[in-house]
């Protein structure tokens, strides 16, 4: 994937937008001097960068930060008089946006991804993790709670007792052992991980982006309904794809090929 050269950011800019040539575009946290921590400003810029990429019709979005790190959580040394509930607020339209939007997101883990960071990557379609990256969900060890529907995606993605090991310590783990685990897709070197992201969206756009968006709405819905009520729904999104003009072709192409 042919990337277009970039500009040096500017310090103001808290997401770096690079638009890729096939229809890809790789979102850059660029808070480097806090670690990438996240605060209501950077949520709210990562909230429209997101919703732009699906206003100009990308097909594929690779989130991942700039600098050492992924994302450190929430900034702590910020104001928090109303207890961080501003900050919750803002990181569960997030979670929300990027479970709902209908384009693939691959979070491409660079560093360190705390709290908040991890929780935003496990929002995301898949994880590609640098060799020397690591996972921390330390809500625990400074007495607080998880807010952004972890308690929701993290025990379905890796089971209670493996979710309970993670956040109820408190400790960090390894980019390997969250592969071990089934929290990253894959682990690569550091210096591949921006090429691994660029390929698997290469491979993304190629896809036919209805049914991609179809099949990441059934994915993250049936985490929550019964078989029965799974079955009812593919049998209406199967009928409906059966009229929509792209299935149409691709059946059509399939057929007399």
């Amino acid at each position: 994937m042919n990337q277009p050269r970039a500009g040096s950011p500017r310090d103001d800019q808290l997401v770096v937008t690079t638009a890729l040539q096939d229809a890809a575009v790789i979102l850059r946290i660029n808070r480097p001097h806090r670690l990438n921590a996240l605060n209501e400003n950077l949520v709210g810029a990562l909230e429209a960068a997101l919703t732009q990429a699906h206003a100009d019709e990308r097909r594929a979005v690779i989130l991942t930060g700039t600098g050492r790190a992924f994302c450190a959580g929430f900034d702590l040394k910020e104001d928090r008089d109303d207890g961080g509930l501003r900050q919750i607020e803002a990181q569960q339209r997030l979670g929300a946006l990027l479970t709902s939007l209908p384009i693939p997101v691959i979070a491409a883990i660079n560093g360190l991804a705390v709290g908040a960071g991890s929780e935003i990557a496990l929002a995301c379609d898949f994880l590609l993790a640098a060799e020397d990256s690591y996972f921390s969900l330390p809500e625990v060890l400074i007495g607080t709670g998880m807010g952004g529907g972890t308690s929701f995606l993290l025990t379905r993605t890796i089971g209670r007792i493996k979710a309970s090991e993670f956040v109820l310590l408190g400790e960090p783990i390894s980019a390997a052992d969250a592969a071990a685990m089934g929290l990253v897709s894959r682990v690569v070197p550091r210096e591949n991980l921006e090429a691994a992201a660029e390929d698997l969206a290469a491979k993304l756009v190629s896809r036919p982006p209805h049914a991609i968006a179809t099949v990441k709405q059934a994915l993250f819905r049936g985490l929550h309904q019964s078989f029965s009520d799974s079955l009812a729904a593919e049998f209406e999104e199967v009928r409906a794809a059966h009229f929509h003009p792209e299935s149409v072709a691709l059946m059509d192409a399939f057929r007399h090929r």
